[in-house]
C-alpha cells in the first residue's frame, strides 16, 4: 500500500513540474502576437473489456498528453500597413529555409526588394508565390480576401491555409507550424478574412493562468506533504529495526 502512495507522490510532483513549466513557457510568449497556448491534460486508459475490482471499476492508466489552444486571440489595431490579423481559422504561409510553414503572427515588414516578409526575413507567400510590390507601387492594402491591391491594378493574393486537425501540427520556434501526416494536407481558407493594419494578440489569458498557478503550487505543497509523511514512516521502521531488543 505504501509504494502506491509513493507511486501518487511521485506522479503528482511530475504532474506539477509539467504544469509549472508549460505555464512558464506561455508566460513568456504572452506578448507575443499570434501565440498559442499550449495545454496539459490528463487522459484516462482502460481495456475495452479489462477485469473490474469489487467496486466494478476497470484499472486504468492516466496519461499527460499536451495539447495547444487555436481559438482566435483578440484583434488590436495598430495602423501600420505592413500588419496583419486573420479573422477566422487559418494561417499565412511563408518561406523558410527549411520549407513552407504556417504562422498567425502578422507583424510583416518589406524587404529592400519590396516584398513582403516575417521580423525574421521568411517571405510572405501569395497564391502565385511571394507577395511581392513594384518599386513604381508607392501605395497598397489589401482586401478582406486578401486581395493585394497596388497603385493602379489588382495583384496577387495573400495565400491563407488551414489542416483538417490543428493539433497535428509540428511546432517550429514561438509562432511557425509545420504541417505533418497527422495534421493532414494544408486547405484553403475561404471564410478567413484580412485585416490589414491590425495584428493578432495572444491567446494566452493571464488571469485564468495566475489561478492556474496557484493551484499548481497547491499541488506541489501536498506532494511535499505526502513525501515528509512516506518519510517519517520510513525512518521510523528504520529506527525500530535498528533498536536492539
Amino acid at each position: 500500500m505504501q509504494q502506491v502512495g509513493w507511486n501518487m507522490a511521485t506522479y503528482m510532483g511530475m504532474r506539477a513540474s509539467q504544469e509549472f513549466e508549460l505555464l512558464s513557457h506561455n508566460m513568456a510568449n504572452a506578448s507575443t502576437p499570434g501565440f498559442k497556448a499550449e495545454l496539459l491534460h490528463l487522459w484516462r486508459l482502460e481495456a475495452a473489456d479489462g477485469p473490474t475490482d469489487s467496486l466494478g471499476q476497470t484499472p486504468a492508466s492516466f496519461l499527460n498528453v499536451r495539447s495547444r489552444d487555436y481559438t482566435q486571440g483578440s484583434l488590436h489595431a495598430t495602423g501600420n500597413d505592413t500588419d496583419f490579423a486573420l479573422d477566422g481559422s487559418g494561417f499565412f504561409k511563408v518561406e523558410t529555409p527549411q520549407g513552407i510553414r504556417y504562422t498567425r503572427n502578422g507583424q510583416f515588414r518589406l524587404t529592400n526588394d519590396r516584398q513582403l516578409a516575417t521580423k525574421e526575413g521568411y517571405l510572405v507567400q501569395g497564391k502565385s508565390g511571394p507577395i511581392t510590390l513594384n518599386a513604381n507601387d508607392q501605395n497598397f492594402y489589401m482586401d478582406p480576401e486578401g486581395g493585394v491591391h497596388l497603385d493602379k491594378s489588382l495583384g496577387d493574393q495573400i495565400a491563407v491555409a488551414d489542416f483538417p486537425n490543428l493539433q497535428g501540427l509540428a511546432q517550429q520556434g514561438q509562432c511557425l507550424f509545420a504541417a505533418t501526416r497527422e495534421s493532414g494536407s494544408e486547405i484553403e481558407a475561404l471564410a478567413t478574412k484580412v485585416r490589414q493594419g491590425e495584428i493578432e494578440e495572444s491567446n494566452f489569458d493571464p488571469t485564468a493562468e495566475i489561478v492556474q498557478l496557484i493551484n499548481i503550487q497547491r499541488s506541489f505543497e501536498a506532494y511535499l506533504k505526502v513525501l515528509d509523511t512516506f518519510t517519517a514512516k520510513d525512518r521510523k521502521v528504520i529506527e525500530e529495526i535498528g533498536t536492539p531488543a
